[in-house]
């Protein structure tokens, strides 16, 4: 009886311990999006006109139009400019965990991506905020939340 105890607390032991390396180990995407040209008030204090501040929202797009962009498709924000889309190059698992979540199954290489006008590649992680800056307006994808003057969370 000890012994089957020992060998089941070993099991669950490494199976803890296993689940827990990988689940540091995947990469979870995190959609980002360029913050709109305009600006919306913010009141937080209804009392006075100097409380108000101006917060720029982040551009405002749907699955279907992350997945369209990311399939080679021009999407125009409310018939204006072409959305843009920055990709780290290369397979990484950050991006093919981003492609899944959006159900891009064809994953291409960066080399065919960087065909397509509206689609940048990057070379990291440390280079896509600016890519989506610059770019305005565009997507990208980032390990962690990024909260700037010129980019945030998209959903």
């Amino acid at each position: 009886m000890e012994l089957k105890y020992q060998t089941m607390r070993a099991v669950c032991l490494t199976l803890c311990t296993f689940m827990v390396s990988t689940a540091t180990v995947m990469a979870h995407p995190i959609w980002h999006c360029s913050r709109s040209d305009f600006q919306v008030a913010n009141a937080e204090d209804n009392f006075t006109l100097a409380a108000l501040s101006y917060d720029r929202e982040v551009i405002r797009i749907s699955l279907r139009d992350l997945h369209a962009v990311y399939n080679g498709s021009a999407v125009r924000m409310s018939g204006g400019p072409v959305l843009s889309a920055c990709l780290i190059a290369g397979s990484t698992e950050l991006t093919t965990a981003a492609l899944d979540s959006i159900g891009s199954k064809q994953h291409k290489s960066s080399s065919t991506f960087g065909q397509q006008p509206h689609i940048y590649i990057v070379q990291d992680e440390a280079s896509m905020s600016t890519c989506i800056t610059k770019h305005h307006p565009a997507i990208g994808y980032l390990s962690k939340v990024v909260t700037s003057e010129d980019l945030g969370p998209c959903f």
